[in-house]
């Protein structure tokens, strides 16, 4: 559910979603423990630009700031959702920050062990789709790494474009970065 209040997005509650065999359950500390197991895969970070946990008490206190759901600043709110097949441990995740122009930007994080079964698009479709309907997002962006194939290919799949140069305009992209947009 969600509430408007002064032309600002107000997240009350997250809700879970389902994706075919897929459980998308809203982030919390408590899933910071079967995370950092999922987090220590080195083909994770091939495209990220930060490296793994260097601790679970590290990632303990990161999802205590997610799990506020909004930046400090009150301008952004931020939506994750941990992802795994039913009655099994997480594997991924998919996370969404949404600004009060009714736009989101979109990131996922998988397993190397579950690459190729389509859980990336699936989830990250869900959660497209409940952003829009439920919170009224309209616009969507995704950066991503211009050697990162796999990852453009989920994005275009998905509807996704590449950026125009003016779409690109006002965002600070670093050089091998490239901006696709829904």
């Amino acid at each position: 559910m969600a509430a408007r209040a002064r032309g600002n997005l107000v997240v009350e509650h997250m809700d879970t979603l389902f994706a075919g065999e897929l459980v998308l359950e809203p982030l919390v500390v408590g899933h910071a423990e079967a995370m950092f197991e999922v987090l220590k895969d080195p083909a994770l970070y091939r495209y990220l630009d930060h490296p793994p946990p260097p601790s679970l008490e590290h990632l303990l206190a990161v999802y205590a700031r997610l799990e506020t759901r909004r930046s400090p600043d009150a301008t952004e709110h931020w939506l994750n959702w941990i992802v795994r097949p039913r009655d099994q441990p997480p594997i991924g995740y998919v996370q969404a920050t949404v600004v009060s122009d009714r736009s989101a930007w979109i990131a996922y994080v998988f397993s190397s062990k579950h690459w190729g079964r389509g859980y990336a698009t699936q989830a990250t479709q869900a959660v497209v789709g409940h952003l829009a309907r439920a919170h009224g997002v309209r616009r969507f962006l995704a950066s991503v790494e211009a050697d990162n194939g796999r990852s453009i290919r989920l994005l275009e799949r998905l509807g996704f474009r590449e950026a125009t140069e003016r779409e690109l305009a006002g965002h600070d992209l670093s050089p091998s970065e490239r901006l696709f947009v829904r």
